[in-house]
């Protein structure tokens, strides 16, 4: 029988893992002490990572620790893969940074875009997209979709099968209001896809071109973005069933980069 996971907590690995690894490889790897680190501190997560494995709460990790530009930990753990065949997790391993995609990525292309005079935080995004309009829509601002506070609902209606980029924007100027913008914080999906579709306007650019070229690339974070490229596919930990088979969040038609989320990084 097929071993499940539970991943409570694995979150917490992912976010060890903001750079690129390919950036930390390139730094060199120290004793603890000699960047005023304990070992001694270092060394129980090897026990409490074994015992999440063993109480599967998760199928593996990678662990980096840095310090004034020296690596003094780098460890994986587990199982990158376990179905359809068991996969060692590897240090360089590339992992789907779902909707912390939001922060990294869409909210700092739109910030960027802010600190050039190009987007105004004040302004209702319908000057962006003129085509949401009515129903309340003219008072949502970029700040309330920021925020959270836009209105919509948590996501699309998740029963209805499509894919690609350009039916996430029709659906989204459809898209009714749940509350009335600035009355209440819902976490969302949808305002965050027109977070993705003002990048796209504003720049001319579609917003894993934007986030490529104005942030990953600057940083030196090649194995970061949005649609992972074919040579990469071996390195990325499959993260969620599709068709009845483990599928890397990423490689199907709707990992368009419209919204915060389908993208991977390592």
């Amino acid at each position: 029988m097929t071993p499940t996971y539970h991943f409570r907590g694995s979150v917490l690995l992912v976010l060890s893992l903001c750079l690129s690894l390919t950036t930390f490889a390139q730094l060199p790897g120290v004793n603890p002490a000699a960047v005023s680190m304990s070992g001694t501190r270092l060394a129980p997560m090897d026990k409490v990572i074994a015992e999440s494995l063993g109480k599967r709460e998760l199928p593996g990790a990678v662990v980096l620790v840095a310090r004034k530009g020296r690596v003094v930990w780098r460890k994986a753990y587990g199982s990158r893969a376990v179905e359809p065949a068991p996969e060692p997790m590897t240090p360089d391993t590339i992992f789907d940074l779902a909707s912390l995609t939001k922060v990294v990525a869409t909210a700092t292309s739109i910030m960027i875009l802010v600190e050039r005079g190009k987007v105004r935080l004040s302004e209702p995004v319908s000057q962006y997209i003129p085509e949401l309009k009515g129903e309340g829509r003219d008072r949502i601002t970029i700040e309330l979709l920021l925020t959270h506070r836009s209105g919509y609902a948590p996501d699309f209606d998740l029963k209805e099968r499509w894919t690609g980029y350009d039916e996430a924007i029709k659906r989204l100027i459809k898209e009714p209001l749940s509350n009335a913008p600035g009355a209440r914080f819902v976490y969302s999906d949808i305002g965050y896809i027109a977070l993705g579709e003002v990048v796209h306007r504003v720049s001319g650019m579609t917003l894993d071109q934007f986030a490529r070229r104005n942030i990953f690339l600057p940083l030196g974070m090649r194995d970061t973005g949005f649609r992972p490229q074919p040579g990469m596919l071996n390195r990325i930990a499959p993260t969620e069933k599709r068709r009845g088979q483990m599928s890397y969040l990423g490689d199907t038609p709707e990992s368009s980069g419209a919204d915060g989320e389908k993208w991977v990084r390592g």
